[in-house]
């Protein structure tokens, strides 16, 4: 059998891709590990708190009474559905961001992609503090913030998955659910910055309350820097010492690309029949891999539902006379829902498999969206049912990165990952047009978003047919 090397930098030998490394072949003696604890316990930790800043996109839904309450003191004329598309936007930002950082990643490190990205993303949120008009907000709080955002991103995520590469559920979906939970944190603390005795809008705040905004931005802004600043120092990627010191040296392929554990991994036994050792797949072969853009369409479709429900929640409840007090708690409750969701299905990804959380998560989402209208005349029920969306809509990101590093490989994760992303971009601008529509009702807009989760809980099956993986397969 042939040997594989791992592929290793020039400087200090860090693994590269999913830490391959020689030792596979028939003859070689299975070592003992000689290491008990994984750093890659670190990395996810130090991604964790990365991620909770980089989340805070999702605070729009919450701090958007705020904002659009003090832009309309330079212009009276804005309203909620114009201000909105700065949340809509942000994802298209941030994907076309991820494949540059996933290259930047391979370059220069972990360490310096996140600094880069991280460093970016502060720049944006503090200089919207000046920002007197729409445009000018999405320049500095979606452009600017999203470009930083989307290079930052994969960089914990990739390292993590090079130090347990067993473990690429749990991986990302800890690193992820710092990017949910940072919502429900910051959250708080902009409302606190703002609305501090939780005056109530008609609709929009007078400006005693919206003359905090550009506070707010700057105190935000310094603290992302300094958090993301410390989890960035803490990521390094695994030498091949680091990784046979902790037995995880020999990752092979299945015969669907799919990965799993040689004789120094325990899960082996969980896979099927090797046939053949597939090297990983590079960003032009995922471009013509049919089932690359499977998952495209399939993000797209399972994203809609949670970027609708967090980006207009907050103004329709306030349309159904729910307090604004309430209001923020149920967003703070439900992001923190978004990242132990997050976590959760990290964790059952590496359990019972992406396949089989896919189909649960996205045929929960189609049918508790629906439930969304009809809930909001009642506060708790409006709580339980957008908790209930941004759970399912959390999976996404756990499950979409295992699926593309299980189907594709792992060494070029961070730019393929990228492109898959971009489909949840796409929702965004897809509901903002909806949103503006003068044809389309809100109601009409969440039926639609749950009749896309089905399709795709649907097209589950189809990504995972034994006869696409084969067809695809005999083109590695």
């Amino acid at each position: 059998m042939t040997h594989l090397k791992a592929p290793v930098m020039n400087t200090d030998k860090e693994v590269n891709g999913a830490g391959i490394v020689a030792g596979m072949s028939k003859e070689n003696k299975q070592t003992t590990p000689t290491r008990s604890f994984n750093y890659g316990w670190v990395v996810a930790l130090a991604g964790f708190f990365i991620h909770l800043c980089l989340g805070t996109m999702y605070c729009w839904g919450s701090l958007t009474p705020y904002i659009t309450s003090y832009l309309r003191k330079f212009d009276p004329s804005v309203q909620y559905k114009d201000t909105i598309i700065v949340f809509m936007l942000t994802p298209a930002a941030q994907a076309l961001a991820m494949p540059v950082g996933g290259m930047i990643e391979k370059k220069v490190g972990p360490c310096y992609t996140a600094l880069l990205g991280s460093s970016v993303m502060c720049v944006g949120v503090i200089l919207s503090a000046w920002a007197t008009t729409t445009f000018q907000l999405l320049i500095l709080y979606c452009l600017v913030f999203g470009l930083g955002m989307g290079t930052a991103y994969m960089a914990p995520i990739v390292c993590g998955m090079k130090w347990m590469p067993k473990r690429k559920g749990i991986v990302s979906g800890i690193v992820v659910a710092g990017f949910g939970l940072g919502g429900a944190f910051f959250n708080v603390l902009g409302a606190y910055i703002c609305n501090p005795e939780n005056k109530q809008p008609t609709p929009y705040f007078e400006d005693d309350v919206a003359d905090r905004v550009p506070t707010m931005f700057i105190v935000l802004g310094c603290i992302y820097a300094a958090m993301t600043t410390i989890g960035a120092f803490l990521l390094k990627n695994p030498t091949e010492e680091d990784l046979i010191a902790l037995g995880v040296n020999g990752i092979v392929v299945s015969k669907y690309g799919s990965r799993a554990n040689s004789k120094y991994g325990s899960d082996l036994e969980n896979h099927e029949p090797q046939e053949h050792f597939a090297k990983d797949i590079d960003l032009v072969g995922f471009l013509c891999d049919l089932r690359g853009w499977l998952l495209w369409g399939m993000m797209m479709m399972t994203t809609m539902a949670g970027v609708l429900v967090i980006g207009t929640y907050k103004t329709y409840g306030n349309e159904h006379s729910l307090s604004d007090f309430h209001l923020t708690i149920i967003g703070a409750i439900c992001l923190a829902f978004n990242g132990g969701g997050r976590l959760m299905w990290g964790f059952l990804a590496d359990l019972i498999g992406y396949k089989n959380c896919m189909m649960v998560c996205f045929s929960i989402q189609a049918i508790v969206i629906w439930c969304l209208v009809p809930s909001v005349h009642s506060p708790f029920l409006y709580c339980v049912v957008v908790c209930a969306t941004v759970v399912c809509y959390g999976a996404n990101f756990p499950l979409y990165p295992t699926a593309t590093a299980e189907i594709f490989g792992t060494k070029y994760v961070g730019s393929n990952y990228g492109v898959v992303f971009s489909g949840f971009a796409c929702a965004g601008i897809l509901l903002k047009l909806g949103l503006g529509s003068s044809f389309l009702r809100f109601e009409t807009l969440v039926m639609m978003t749950g009749i896309t989760s089905a399709v795709a809980a649907i097209a589950v099956l189809v990504l995972t047919s034994e006869s696409l993986n084969k067809r695809m397969a005999k083109k590695v």
